[in-house]
């Protein structure tokens, strides 16, 4: 008895044009494309936008969340910060109450800057999960697309 396989031994592995069928090298790659700061942003968004693969529209869908979701992050963290500090600039209060103020809004800070640095490992994990044909939810981002 004989323990190598044979040739006519059924595989798991399917070979790569098939594989191709169900996802897309597109649906793989966005996840890479989409760590570059802005072009990620408009790239995975026309991505999203003219696909018509399955694949690869729920995996630029999944990118283009979490893109959302940091830059949204950065955005309300800049608004606020520059915002409250005009508003400071005009309205006298004293320092305790401006302090109480600026407290969460510096919690939004590092929020957003931990979000900016785990992009790399959740992108990272994303393409990973793609190349073997799962669409990943990125943890945290709430479904915006």
């Amino acid at each position: 008895m004989s323990t190598n396989p044979s040739p006519t031994d059924s595989s798991t592995t399917e070979p790569g044009p098939s594989i191709l069928a169900e996802r897309t090298l597109l649906g793989i790659f966005v996840h890479f494309i989409a760590i570059l700061p802005l072009v990620g942003l408009i790239a995975t968004v026309v991505i999203y936008a003219v696909s018509n693969h399955e694949f690869t529209r729920a995996n630029a869908r999944n990118a283009l969340d979490w893109h959302l979701f940091v830059s949204g992050s950065f955005l309300a963290t800049f608004v606020l910060v520059f915002g409250l500090d005009a508003l400071f600039e005009y309205v006298a209060l004293p320092g305790i109450v401006e302090t109480a103020v600026f407290l969460p809004v510096f919690a939004l800070a590092f929020v957003a800057i931990f979000l900016g640095f785990f992009s790399v490992f959740v992108w990272i994990v994303a393409m990973a999960k793609a190349i073997f044909g799962e669409a990943w939810r990125y943890p945290f981002a709430p479904e915006l697309v």
